[in-house]
C-alpha cells in the first residue's frame, strides 16, 4: 500500500497564523479555490517539515533548511500513484513557496525568497560501485550501531531486491515469503503487483531482523505501551512503520559513517540502491528482459537506460 498522506501538522503559533493569513491573501487576490487549497497544503507541509527540524519561527530559518526541503521533495513518495514526485509536482510545491515568499515580503512579515535555480537538487551519483555498496553494509553492521539488523535489512531490500522506496515502506511481514524465497510487492508503480526473488543472504538478513530487532522496536512504541501489533516490516525507532523520509535520512547517516571519502562526497537518495543492483546485474551478464522483470518495469525501454550506466565502469 502506498503512503496515503504526508505530515502537514505543526504546533508553531506563527506558522498557524501565517498559513491562515496567506490563504486569505490569495483569496483576496482572486486565486481560484483549488489554487488556494493546494498552495495551503504545500505551505503546511513545508511548515511541518521545518518544525520537525527544530525550526518553529521564520527567524530561525536558514538557507540550509531550504536546500534540505528541496532534497526531501526529491525523495518524498507520491501518495496518489506511488513512486516519487514528478518534476511538475515538485514545481507546484516550489511555486507555492515562492508565493508565500512574495506574501511575506509585501506584508513585511519576513524576508523569504525561493530562487528558481534552487528547484533542482542534482544527484552526483547515478549508481554506486560494488565497493561503495560494501562500505554501506559495513557501516550498517557496525556493532556500535544500535539498529544494525534493521539497517542491514533496509539495504538488503532496496539493493538486494531492487524495490522502490515506496514499495519497501509499504511491505508487511507477511509479504516476505521465506518458504518460497520471494518478496510479494502488493502494489508497485502503477498499482502493479509482482514477486521479487530472495537470495540466500537477503533471506538471512531479513530473518535476523524480524526475529530479533523488529521485536525490540515494537516494544519501543510509546502509544501502545510496548504492545504495538503493526504488520509493517520496516519500523522506525518509535516502533511505527518507517517512512521513506526516515529511511532516506538513515541512508545519509550510513554514508557519513563509512571510511570512503569519495562516497561521502556523493549526493544520492534511496533510489540509488535500485539503480546500483540493476547496473551490477547487467555488468554480470544478466539479460535485459530478466532485469526488467526483476525491477517491475512496464516496458523494456525503461530498463535500457541501465545499459549506458553499466558501460560507465
Amino acid at each position: 500500500m502506498f503512503q496515503k498522506s504526508v505530515n502537514r501538522e505543526y504546533q508553531s503559533r506563527q506558522f498557524l497564523q501565517l498559513s491562515e493569513s496567506f490563504a486569505l491573501w490569495m483569496e483576496t487576490l482572486s486565486y481560484t479555490a483549488k489554487t488556494v487549497k493546494l498552495a495551503t497544503w504545500h505551505v503546511n507541509e513545508f511548515f511541518s517539515f521545518l518544525e520537525r527540524n527544530n525550526v518553529n519561527h521564520l527567524k530561525d530559518f536558514k538557507n540550509v533548511h531550504r536546500s534540505q526541503y528541496f532534497e526531501y521533495l526529491q525523495h518524498r513518495p507520491n501518495c496518489m500513484n506511488g513512486g516519487s514526485l514528478s518534476a511538475n509536482a515538485i514545481n507546484n510545491h516550489v511555486t507555492a513557496l515562492r508565493r508565500l515568499g512574495k506574501y511575506l515580503q509585501l506584508t513585511g512579515k519576513a524576508s523569504f525568497t525561493i530562487k528558481p535555480e534552487l528547484l533542482k537538487v542534482t544527484e552526483t551519483a547515478t549508481f554506486l560501485s560494488r565497493e561503495e555498496i560494501r562500505d554501506l553494509y559495513k557501516a550498517a553492521v557496525n556493532e556500535d550501531n544500535v539498529y544494525n539488523q534493521r539497517d542491514v535489512a533496509m539495504l538488503s531490500l532496496f539493493y538486494g531486491c531492487g524495490i522502490r522506496a515506496s514499495e519497501g515502506e509499504a511491505l508487511n511481514v507477511s509479504d516476505i515469503l521465506f518458504e518460497k524465497e520471494l518478496v510479494y510487492v502488493r502494489k508497485g508503480k502503477g498499482y502493479r503487483e509482482r514477486y521479487v526473488p530472495l537470495n540466500k543472504q537477503v533471506k538471512t538478513d531479513l530473518k535476523n531482523y524480524i526475529t530479533s530487532q523488529r521485536n525490540e522496536l515494537l516494544q519501543a512504541c510509546p502509544a501502545t505501551g510496548g504492545g504495538n501489533k503493526t504488520e509493517a516490516l520496516l519500523l522506525g525507532r518509535r516502533g511505527k512503520r518507517w517512512s521513506v523520509h526516515g529511511m532516506y535520512g538513515r541512508l545519509q547517516l550510513l554514508k557519513s559513517q563509512t571510511n570512503n571519502e569519495t562516497l561521502k562526497q556523493k549526493t544520492f537518495g534511496m533510489h540509488i540502491l535500485r539503480h546500483s543492483i540493476a547496473t551490477h546485474l547487467l555488468q554480470s551478464g544478466m539479460k535485459l528482459e530478466y532485469i526488467s522483470r526483476f525491477l517491475g518495469h512496464k516496458s523494456l525501454e525503461t530498463t535500457q537506460k541501465y545499459t549506458h550506466l553499466a558501460n560507465e565502469e
